[in-house]
């Protein structure tokens, strides 16, 4: 248990140093013969990942067409700001072990006094997908140390069950034991007792077989007697 504490309290402090390390980049792209300006930002996730998160975290903005290696969304965008729709484009690059990914505004037909609000709230939105990934994956390593504290508590259960069900037989087997030795010491005195027996029989019939003699060496005498008289 402490062990997966310390795990634990490691993974949580990692999480936190991330948080910090991965800033936006404010870049321009050439798209539609208009230079765009937008933020990236560096993952550490792999490009096939960050596709995958992005079309979650980007819903909002709908279906996309392919313009020159983008994604173009044609959407509305913090309509606190301005309300109308427009151009939002997206590249994303990298392979299995990072990514990077570059969002921006295309400024055609936008007012000049409110295109670096919505400039704002992109680059917090390309930083809070950052965030929602790390996020993400965080809680993907927390619910599998969960997972693993959970089966090693069952497998732990189970070996104690296990332990008492082996403890119980063996005593059960030692009762069995010491039952069968109590027998078998109750044979041995009862074969002792009857060796006893067997030998003072023994004794007494042998006792029987010369007193029987001394009755016909008797009895031989008391015929040769009579026969003396007639």
């Amino acid at each position: 248990m402490l062990r997966f504490i310390l795990i634990f309290s490691l993974l949580i402090f990692q999480i936190n140093l991330s948080f910090g390390q991965f800033q936006t980049v404010a870049t321009e792209h050439y798209v539609l013969g208009v230079d765009v300006e937008g933020f990236e930002i560096d993952l550490p996730f792999s490009k096939e990942k960050t596709e995958e998160s992005w079309k979650e975290y980007a819903k909002d903005f709908g279906k996309s067409e392919e313009t020159q290696s983008h994604k173009t969304y044609q959407t509305t965008f913090k309509t606190d700001i301005y309300a109308e729709e427009i151009l939002i484009f997206s590249q994303l690059s990298g392979n299995k072990q990072q990514s990077t990914i570059w969002v921006g505004i295309d400024p055609q037909g936008i007012p000049k006094d409110t295109y670096p609000k919505l400039q704002e709230e992109m680059e917090l939105f390309v930083y809070d997908f950052n965030i929602y990934m790390r996020r993400n994956q965080a809680q993907k390593k927390i619910d599998e140390s969960e997972q693993a504290a959970s089966y090693l508590s069952k497998e732990f259960e189970s070996l104690k069950k296990d332990e008492r069900r082996t403890l119980k037989n063996q005593e059960r087997t030692n009762s069995r034991i010491a039952s069968y030795e109590e027998k078998l010491m109750t044979l041995r005195k009862d074969s002792t007792q009857n060796a006893q027996k067997l030998e003072t029989l023994s004794i007494e019939i042998d006792s029987l077989y010369l007193e029987i003699e001394e009755i016909k060496k008797v009895m031989e005498s008391f015929r040769q007697k009579m026969d003396e008289i007639k």
